[in-house]
């Protein structure tokens, strides 16, 4: 596989203090990477940097895509869903389209041509008030999908949910980025989710966050799933000390 981005030597301070530190991976093309590490290892920041919103750093962020700009190589779906609460699932679905130049006679037939791949069909006249937590996920990561970017950002966006609807959603979620081919950076602080999803696992410490572990994840079985977690396990907690 070929590869789409190329983190090198990334580092961030802020008032002089350091969040995070010579951090350089690679992402591969329909690869999914999870990066994991405690609170305060600098894991959103480093997406906020790779996207483009925070561009206070030192280091390069190289695309290997036939998009021009780099803001063009990135969607983002950052932890809290930032649904418009006066607009409707199917005005939300497509808002970044249309901050891009996409007209509604265009931006609308192609969401809802997805609503039922993102089991929202037949609720796009709803409020993001009138929808439960899973709900507001799926239309925030509609709206990241519609804009058809090479690489996709993903930070810890089935946090805030119970833990029934956060393993439905982890489900389908995979079963999307598979079918949708897509390159993706996914921050969780959830181990099983990580193993779950990812293809690679990075771990970073805190104070400031340094990659302290790449790990490829091969579990075919129960077996292998567990002696992963208890790697990963472990590791964190090293980076803990």
């Amino acid at each position: 596989m070929s590869i789409v981005l190329e983190i090198a030597n990334l580092s961030k301070s802020f008032n002089n203090k350091k969040i995070f530190e010579g951090i350089s991976f690679d992402l591969k093309e329909n690869e999914i990477i999870s990066i994991l590490g405690p609170s305060g290892c600098g894991k959103t920041t480093l997406l906020n940097s790779i996207s483009g919103i925070d561009d206070d750093f030192t280091g390069k962020i190289i695309t290997n895509t036939s998009y021009e700009g780099k803001i063009n190589n990135f969607s983002y779906s950052q932890q809290k869903d930032l649904l418009i609460p006066w607009k409707n699932v199917l005005d939300n679905a497509v808002f970044g389209l249309e901050i891009s130049g996409t007209k509604k006679d265009e931006s609308h037939p192609k969401a809802l041509s997805l609503m039922s791949e993102f089991k929202l069909e037949g609720i796009g006249n709803k409020f993001p008030h009138q929808l439960s937590g899973g709900m507001r996920q799926r239309v925030s990561l509609i709206r990241s999908f519609l804009l058809e970017r090479p690489i996709l950002l993903l930070d810890e966006p089935f946090g805030s949910l119970d833990s029934i609807t956060r393993e439905d959603l982890q489900d389908w979620l995979l079963d999307i980025l598979i079918k949708f081919k897509m390159s993706v950076i996914f921050v969780t602080h959830d181990i099983n989710e990580a193993i779950k999803i990812s293809d690679r696992i990075i771990i970073l410490n805190a104070n400031p966050g340094k990659i302290v572990k790449e790990i490829e994840v091969i579990a075919r079985n129960d077996k292998e799933k567990l002696s992963l977690y208890w790697e990963i396990k472990n590791n964190l907690e090293i980076s803990d000390d």
